[in-house]
């Protein structure tokens, strides 16, 4: 049973999904709504406790304030039960985790409204939806119960028990008077082809409607949707698989069209629920394009902007020699109300939704722990670790309307992600004016391998091409570049907050770091994240692939140590046969892996000290970019080094057998008489004292009296002299 950890939060406003704690009876209150007379919560505890909890309880604000006054309560956080916080196993979980929140969906919207939460309200609208889905009304009850107990979780919907099974067939089964059952015909008019391709006897069921839903919201994600288009794009990617058969007949042209648009029109119209951001890429849908809503906040929190760009500038790799390995993109994340620069995030991979986790993953940690690797210069006092927003506006690029990008932030952190309508930047105008801010001031830096406008033409593209041959800087520069800009902008005064009169009426300087800070603790009405930190850097830490062996992790061909309990057991039951192993890391800060476990804590490794010193200064992003040319330049360096070493043992005149070389040396070595081998002798020990000498020739010995040796001396040398000069001529020719 995991401890009750809680975390209390110094004047956190009232927000849903926040723990109110009364020391004098040791009870925990989450908030699950708040309203302008009164607020909502029910009564938690551990997480085995869930299963016996109510439904949330109407508090009086006054009455709250009156218990947080005079019983010692505290307004904090709850961390998060591991089993919620980890990835999912398999797609079947993933689709018992979809199922279950389809079924509470309609009711979490229901139950925004104060009236529905009263007793008699609350338990009316849990029967009719279980009635309309054909579910146990329990069931429902206790998916709605756990969905508040837990903070509006989604995750926490998986580990309920599996109840009835929901939906009904779209006709039903109507008994006849002779006892048997049949099911309706298809309804409606024949298609004109009928008569060609046969009567259409297809009739539609309640997965088929799903499917319909499904496949028009992913349309609707992916920017400006006609119904024909969604049609087709449910034809051909979910008709096709639950009904193979009947497709490939409609495909050869056997049958008739088995869904019409017609009928995928009045499905659409009668079962879909749209929320706002899919409604907006109706193409029937009429809207404002000249309203300037969009680029207004009511505090900070409350609305981030998020972008990624292309960075202008070409970078090198830090080990020697440099190699070019390209230009960066740049994340960044601001606050709409005070201007203040969250988070900065520089990538050598292509956009993801990988990438935008480490961009948020830096907004919401320690700055500290980020970059200290990296060794850019930063603290958390100069750049404040930043607050989860309640919305996050993006564009509608393809990172930012994935579905791991819903799933993660608008299900799981439960942040409201409303991306812009197509061509229309100036929703997010703020982001897009710092990027050319921070364009125009790497240019300004001179930095090497910077070029200043975006290569459209013949002149533009010869700058471009200059700057990539003049790069020298590595990822770890550019960071520092970068760093520094938005360490200037959050500290210096802005245009936009001298405006703001309540800056001026408190005395704070018009800074977006002053700002920012001073408004998450004066501005009310702010929403408050209900989880801890730790809880949301398990959420967004990203999942890669390693192995155990003998009690140690590699990940990257590096070595990680266990560092709690759980690991040091789970190193302890390690085989010496590699095994692979799903790990937790976040790559801007390397030094960690975790791996998730069902029950308890997760195991914590930790880099070797030998590997930390190799990582220092070298990001995962950019070695990953090196993978390709360092195999490249390992295998081309392993190729000569062994050419090499093959010609030194190569033989001069035998069939290539050492054994061969050594009866020619032996040979040779019998045919030189005493004298010979003396004048060799002499020779080598001369020429390796020349050579400790660095040069200078030792002389012969002075009390040598025969002028026979001193003759066979001199000549010896000359022939020597002689020889070396034909070496080095030959040497030249070949040149």
């Amino acid at each position: 049973m995991q401890p009750i950890e809680f975390k209390p939060i110094p004047n956190a406003a009232l927000s849903a999904g926040m723990v109110i704690r009364f020391e004098s009876t040791n009870r925990y209150l989450r908030l699950t709504h708040i309203f302008e007379t009164g607020v909502f919560g029910m009564w938690v505890d551990v997480a085995e406790r869930a299963y016996f909890a109510r439904r949330p309880l109407w508090f009086a604000k006054a009455e709250l304030k009156a218990l947080l006054r005079d019983e010692g309560g505290e307004i904090g956080q709850f961390q998060l039960p591991f089993a919620f916080t980890g990835s999912i196993k398999d797609e079947a979980s993933e689709l018992k985790l979809n199922a279950a929140w389809e079924m509470i969906e309609p009711l979490v919207s229901l139950f925004e409204k104060e009236e529905n939460l009263s007793a008699r309200s609350f338990s009316s609208c849990i029967r009719r939806r279980a009635e309309s889905l054909d579910v146990s009304k329990t069931t429902l009850y206790r998916l709605v119960i756990r969905f508040y107990y837990f903070g509006g979780v989604r995750k926490a919907l998986l580990p309920l028990a599996r109840g009835a099974t929901p939906g009904l067939a779209g006709y039903k089964f109507q008994p006849t008077e002779g006892g048997t059952e049949r099911i309706y015909k298809r309804r409606g008019r024949q298609s004109i082809l009928a008569p060609e391709l046969g009567v259409n006897e297809f009739v539609v069921d309640e997965s088929d409607i799903e499917d319909m839903i499904r496949s028009y919201k992913a349309k609707l994600r992916t920017g400006p949707t006609y119904i024909s288009h969604a049609h087709e794009n449910y034809l051909a990617n979910y008709f096709s698989k639950r009904h193979p058969e009947r497709y490939r007949l409609y495909l050869k042209g056997e049958t008739s069209e088995p869904v019409t648009v017609r009928q995928f029109r009045y499905y659409i119209h009668s079962s879909a629920r749209l929320d706002a951001d899919l409604i907006r890429n109706v193409r029937s849908h009429e809207r404002n394009p000249g309203s300037l809503s969009s680029v207004r906040a009511s505090g900070p929190g409350e609305v981030y902007e998020i972008d990624a760009t292309g960075g202008r500038i070409h970078l090198v790799s830090s080990d020697d020699p440099s190699l070019v390995v390209g230009k960066p993109i740049l994340y960044l994340l601001i606050d709409r109300w005070s201007r203040f620069v969250v988070s900065a995030y520089l990538s050598l991979k292509p956009a993801s939704w990988e990438e935008v986790r480490y961009a948020l993953l830096i907004a919401f940690t320690s700055r500290e722990k980020r970059f200290a690797s990296l060794g850019v210069d930063i603290n958390d006092n100069r750049w404040p670790i930043g607050r989860f927003p309640a919305v996050l506006c993006p564009d509608r690029g393809s990172e930012f309307l994935s579905e791991s990008m819903e799933r993660s932030v608008a299900q799981d952190l439960r942040i409201e992600v409303t991306p812009l309508p197509p061509l229309c930047p100036d929703g997010k105008a703020i982001v897009e004016r710092f990027i050319r801010e921070i364009k125009r001031r790497m240019t300004a830096s001179e930095l090497k391998g910077v070029y200043a406008e975006r290569p459209l033409d013949p002149r533009t593209k010869r700058i471009e091409k200059r700057a990539a041959v003049a790069a020298v800087h590595s990822l770890k520069d550019a960071y520092r570049a970068i760093i520094e800009i938005i360490d200037d902008h959050n500290n210096r005064p802005h245009t936009a907050l001298r405006k703001l009169k309540i800056l001026t009426q408190a005395g704070i300087a018009p800074q977006p770091r002053d700002a920012y800070m001073w408004g998450l603790e004066n501005v009310t009405g702010l929403r408050t994240p209900p989880l801890r930190d730790g809880d949301y850097f398990r959420l967004l830490l990203g999942i890669d692939t390693a192995s155990i062996a003998r009690g140690v992790l590699r990940y990257k061909q590096r070595p990680y140590l266990p560092v709690n309990e759980t690991a040091i057991e789970m190193a302890r039951t390690s085989t010496s046969r590699a095994k692979s192993i799903k790990v937790r890391i976040d790559k801007t800060d390397p030094l960690e892996v975790f791996v998730e476990t069902k029950f308890g804590e997760w195991a914590q490794f930790r880099l070797s000290v030998g590997a930390v010193k190799e990582i220092a200064g070298l990001t995962l992003d950019e070695e990953e970019a090196l993978l390709g040319r360092t195999a490249m330049h390992w295998a081309r360096a392993d190729h000569e080094s062994r050419v090499a070493r093959l010609n030194n043992k190569r033989p001069a005149d035998t069939g290539g057998s050492k054994k061969g070389i050594a009866a020619k040396t032996t040979v040779k070595k019998q045919k030189l008489d005493l004298q010979e081998t003396r004048e060799l002798r002499t020779l080598e020990t001369a020429g390796m004292k020349e050579s400790l000498t660095g040069g200078r020739k030792s002389s012969p010995p002075e009390n040598s009296s025969h002028d026979s040796v001193k003759a066979n001396w001199q000549e010896l040398e000359e022939r020597e002299r002689l020889e070396r000069l034909r070496v080095i001529q030959e040497n030249r020719n070949k040149k």
